[in-house]
């Protein structure tokens, strides 16, 4: 809320306003703020205590029947270690980082729904009689219901948790049933164990089926590579090695060849014609055959009987002569087997160098076809070495495509031998250290403990409730509020009237019984708003409230009636013409004039007088006397009272106006307010509700002074700020509180005056405001109380 804070027109203070004792005001400080101790605290605990005990009286009352009528618990705990990681030489923050969320995976993996699923099904836990009772008796016959209705009243049941900076994790079960709080808490660890174990074998299954397919598409994708690296090869003419250093090799080899060829034809020919020349140039001399070396043999023989005749004989010996015969004989014919021989000799040398320059010519005919055939293969070769480097680098992507496709097929059918053949990582695994006991100490119920828990925690939460309704509610009950949010005075707090106000300006209570508690602080407003006048003759006075039902008239009614039992002479100007009101009814009851009369000048202002004296019987135990003593009861002479009462004039109007601001603005109205201070003491204006129309803040211009009148318990903050706002912050002299209940605002110990009015009571005459019934406060509560009635306008 905001701390606006509207000044007095007349200083924070009325300059004499400290010479009447009644006067209200509570400065928050020099500086605006508040200081709450330790008593208001404890104040704010007193005004809440009905809420505050109830709710400690219902929670551990509820805490208490709960513990007595609850079973008992037995609860079994087993701890299980995580295997954490234990790099050496790499960096400790993130192995740290990486084992508290392994602890933290495998924590929300014992409390998983699956887990608790797998014990259940494990432990046949739905056939269990212990487990059936902890599930109410009741099983349902669907398996599926069953099974997930004690899934979920087993993990009611469990609590996993671990402890910071340990690799232990403890899973505790309760149980009304030892034993099986023990199995239960047993059954854990396997219970995730096998669930691992599936589910890594799912995985193992599942990626061998995506590997297979894989595989079968690789295949697929290889069989096609080498088809089309074929289709490609064939129709290209591509041997393997085409386009390559195999084919350069190749017609390197040729072109050698043909070289070759080209050159033994060559050296062919040259040696057919040194063949024939070498045959022209061949001697027959040493020519011979087996005649010619039969008659050299013979020709030896007698030429060396000659010599050893001539020798031994000497010449003209006759054996010497017939032998020399014979040699001659030998000798020519010799002769004639040399001719024969050299003739027979050059035939054969003839026929031999033809036949041989005719093989020489053969062969070079045969190396010459060979190097033009070895040329043509070569000029073939080499286009075919031209197209297939052209189309090498398509095969060469054929190639490439075919041998990935190849090492992919090998790669997965690898992988797949490697999956089917290796066990399956079993990821982060938990063993456990201390199993689960059955341990027969029950640790619930504990009605001692529990009560005292609930009788904290609901005292706790009850004066947290008190404090939050407290600062929720901005609604207006103290002189405080006023002062510190608006910078106000409070003039007075009428009390609440339980039968409201009569209709009978004779009835109300300032003259009726002057002496009562209401009386009295009317008379006190009334003083109040005298001392923000002190040296004026005539005062008039605005009473507006920010909205209808405030209680407005009823304070301007008994603000006159005030004037008017002090002496003064009063009138009520009645302006709330959008409605009617209790202003109205006294108005017809004592034959006031009409307003619009006055304002149109069809009565005069002196011929108002006060109400036309009536017959009245008093009552001696209904009577009080003005001045009369606390406790005592006298009568009123009649003349007397009419003599008060002809004090006292109305103007209103009978009926609602309908264009009241072409009124307001009328120089008649103006004239109207000032005849009526020249004859009156005290003019009294009832303007209309501030926020429901702005007729107020025109009729601030033709008073005195104003005052806002909050009602007690239902004006809020924010309602007052902007009447304030709307009216102006210089016309406002101060506040008044109506309707206020006495015995609610002693009952909240706000520390003002009002708490103590019991111990005041001594003073006052009549019955004192009591502290309302629970019924008669919820009625009011929820705007069906009585109050002023239906005539707090």
């Amino acid at each position: 809320m905001n701390n606006l804070a509207v000044p007095n027109p007349h200083g924070a203070v009325p300059a004499n306003y400290d010479d009447y004792p009644g006067a209200i005001y509570a400065p928050s400080g020099a500086d605006g703020s508040e200081q709450v101790g330790l008593r208001d605290l404890v104040r704010v605990i007193l005004r809440h205590k009905v809420i505050i005990l109830s709710l400690i009286a219902a929670v551990t009352l509820g805490t208490l029947v709960w513990q007595v009528l609850s079973p008992n618990l037995y609860r079994s705990s087993v701890n299980v270690q995580v295997e954490l990681i234990d790099d050496l030489g790499t960096n400790q923050a993130d192995v740290l980082a990486r084992n508290v969320q392994r602890i933290a995976n495998e924590v929300k993996l014992y409390r998983s729904r699956s887990s608790a699923e797998r014990v259940v099904t494990d432990l046949d836990l739905t056939n269990d009689p212990a487990f059936v009772r902890e599930m109410g008796g009741e099983v349902p016959a669907d398996d599926r219901t069953r099974i997930n209705a004690a899934t979920s009243q087993l993990l009611e049941m469990t609590r996993v948790q671990a402890e910071d900076g340990s690799d232990l994790i403890n899973i505790t079960v309760t149980s009304r049933s030892p034993e099986l709080s023990a199995k239960i808490a047993n059954a854990f660890p396997e219970a995730v164990r096998q669930m691992k174990g599936r589910k890594n074998e799912r995985r193992r299954e599942a990626l061998i089926e995506e590997l297979e397919a894989e595989r079968s598409d690789r295949m697929e994708a290889a069989r096609k590579s080498a088809e089309e690296l074929a289709e490609f090869r064939v129709n290209n003419r591509m041997l393997v090695g085409s386009g390559g250093a195999e084919d350069l090799a190749q017609l390197n080899r040729i072109f050698t060849e043909a070289a070759s060829a080209s050159a033994l034809g060559a050296g062919s020919a040259a040696q057919s014609a040194g063949m024939a020349r070498a045959a022209s140039m061949r001697s027959t001399a040493d020519a011979t055959n087996a005649a010619v070396q039969n008659l050299q043999r013979q020709e030896a023989e007698l030429s060396a009987n000659v010599a050893r005749l001539s020798q031994t004989y000497g010449p003209g010996y006759p054996e010497l002569a017939r032998v020399q015969s014979e040699l001659s004989s030998v000798q020519s014919a010799l002769a004639r087997e040399q001719r024969q021989a050299r003739a027979a000799a050059q035939q054969v040398a003839a026929a031999e160098s033809a036949r041989m320059r005719e093989t020489a010519r053969a062969q070079a005919s045969g190396d010459a076809a060979r190097a033009g055939q070895l040329q043509a293969v070569v000029s073939r070769l080499t286009a075919d070495a031209y197209r297939n480097v052209q189309n090498s680098p398509l095969l060469s992507q054929l190639e490439n495509e075919a041998i990935a496709a190849a090492a992919a097929v090998s790669e997965i059918s690898e992988r797949i031998t490697r999956v089917r053949s290796e066990k399956m990582v079993q990821g982060v695994s938990s063993s456990i250290i201390s199993p689960a006991v059955e341990n027969r100490e029950p640790v619930s119920p504990s009605p001692l403990k529990f009560t005292l828990i609930a009788l904290l925690g609901s005292g706790i939460l009850g004066i947290f409730l008190a404090f939050t309704i407290e600062m929720l509610d901005d609604r207006l009950r103290t002189v405080r509020q006023i002062s510190k949010y608006f910078g106000l005075p409070t003039l007075g707090m009428l009390p609440m009237l339980e039968n409201g106000v009569s209709e009978k300006l004779r009835e109300s209570p300032v003259f009726a019984e002057p002496q009562s508690l209401f009386a009295e602080v009317a008379r006190s407003i009334y003083s109040e708003t005298r001392a923000l006048r002190p040296g004026s003759a005539s005062q008039s006075i605005l009473i507006t409230s920010p909205l209808p039902g405030d209680g407005k008239s009823v304070v301007a009614l008994t603000l006159a009636a005030a004037a008017v039992a002090m002496g003064k002479r009063a009138v009520v100007l009645d302006l709330d013409l959008r409605r009617s009101g209790i202003l109205q009814r006294i108005q017809q009851d004592i034959n006031a004039p009409e307003l619009m009369d006055l304002v149109h000048g069809d009565v005069d202002v002196k011929s108002i007088s006060g109400p036309t004296p009536a017959t009245r019987e008093f009552d001696d135990e209904s009577d009080v006397g003005e001045f009369g003593e606390t406790g005592s009861r006298e009568l009123v002479d009649q003349s007397e009272a009419d003599e008060r009462l002809n004090r006292f004039a109305l103007i209103s109007a009978s009926k609602p106006v309908e264009e009241p601001s072409a009124v307001l603005g009328s120089s008649r109205f103006q004239r109207l307010i000032d005849e009526l201070k020249d004859r009156y003491d005290l003019v009294v204006v009832n303007a209309p509700a501030t926020l429901a129309v702005r007729d107020a803040r025109s009729m601030c211009d033709y008073t005195d002074d104003a005052l806002v009148v909050a009602r007690w318990g239902h004006t809020t903050i924010d309602q007052m700020r902007a009447t304030l706002e709307m009216l102006g912050s210089g016309r406002i002299a101060g506040c008044v509180f109506d309707q206020v209940d006495y015995a609610e605002h002693a009952r909240r110990r706000y520390g003002d005056s009002v708490q103590f009015y019991q111990e005041s009571a001594s003073y006052f005459s009549g019955e004192h405001p009591l502290r309302p019934s629970w019924k008669t406060r919820v009625s009011r509560a929820f705007g069906m109380g009585r109050g002023y009635g239906r005539y707090a306008t």
